[in-house]
């Protein structure tokens, strides 16, 4: 199967998860509702929960045991797409080409619904009774994780570039989730820590891999390709790694990431699976 009708197929089977749950659970037409599902039904690849039900599938699982993680990574995973528009945070107008959240329901409607989303994704992996998936994603979430990623970045605003201070937050900003989405995904899956082991390797590689791609889209690509402003990092003057280290070392870095991540997935043994079709996408990808 090719990789963009791969993910055509799980970006529906996703959708129509995310739509049972949120028929069922989420029925009143409350202003915290809409803001709810106006956040996460806007068009998103649903890149993080691929990477999760894909992991099962390579650890020789079905699908469906990947679905409560997967979920639950998505909703987290829009919780803090909300939180980072905020006039208080990044201040952008736009999400996906639509209004953001506290734009089209007021900002404190917007944290409402962020924090419901971060509730709720914790309450779908309770359901399952698997504490060791409530942990991951507990600290790829937490002070320790992507929020000390969003607390470093809005520090670095108008700093000196420095390298250190980059890859601490591109390492816990978004590397940290894509590496807890397949770390999930193998746990749920009862892998073995060998396997484990090489896949997270796997995952945090791709994960800054895919950072610093996302950092040379927002200076090369179209606002109408990225759905946002294009060029917002460097008119908010963002610690990125073109800004540190030039766009043709970046460029260089995301190719050399890729590969080091396909080599792990290469040392153990897994079943047939797209992860290595998908950790070339993320890199490869125009928007």
């Amino acid at each position: 199967m090719q990789i963009h009708d791969y993910l055509a197929e799980q970006q529906q089977l996703i959708e129509q998860q995310l739509q049972h749950h949120f028929q069922h659970h989420y029925t009143e037409n409350s202003v915290l509702n809409r803001a709810i599902k106006y956040s996460i039904f806007n068009g998103g690849k649903r890149i993080r929960p691929i990477l999760c039900i894909a992991a099962t599938e390579c650890c020789g699982a079905d699908e469906e045991h990947a679905f409560p993680s997967a979920l639950a990574i998505e909703l987290f995973h829009c919780s803090t797409l909300i939180h980072d528009d905020l006039p208080c945070m990044d201040d952008d107008d736009l999400r996906r080409g639509k209004p953001t959240c506290h734009i089209q329901f007021g900002e404190a409607n917007a944290v409402l619904a962020g924090d419901a989303l971060i509730i709720e994704a914790f309450k779908l992996i309770a359901q399952q009774n698997r504490s060791e998936l409530a942990l991951e994603l507990a600290q790829a979430a937490g002070a320790n994780g992507v929020i000390a990623g969003q607390v470093a970045d809005l520090a670095a605003e108008h700093m000196t570039p420095s390298r250190e201070l980059v890859d601490f937050i591109h390492y816990h900003k978004t590397a940290i989730l894509i590496r807890a989405s397949i770390r999930m995904g193998a746990i749920a899956a009862h892998t073995d820590p060998t396997t484990i082991e090489a896949l997270t390797s796997f995952g945090e590689k791709i994960g800054i891999a895919f950072q610093i791609q996302d950092d040379i889209l927002d200076e090369t690509a179209s606002s109408e390709e990225l759905g946002k402003p294009a060029g917002s990092d460097r008119a908010q003057s963002k610690m990125t790694y073109p800004a540190v280290y030039g766009m043709e070392a970046s460029r260089k870095r995301v190719q050399s990431l890729t590969e080091e991540a396909i080599q792990h997935l290469h040392s153990v043994s897994l079943r047939p699976n797209p992860l290595e079709k998908l950790a070339n996408y993320l890199v490869e990808r125009k928007k």
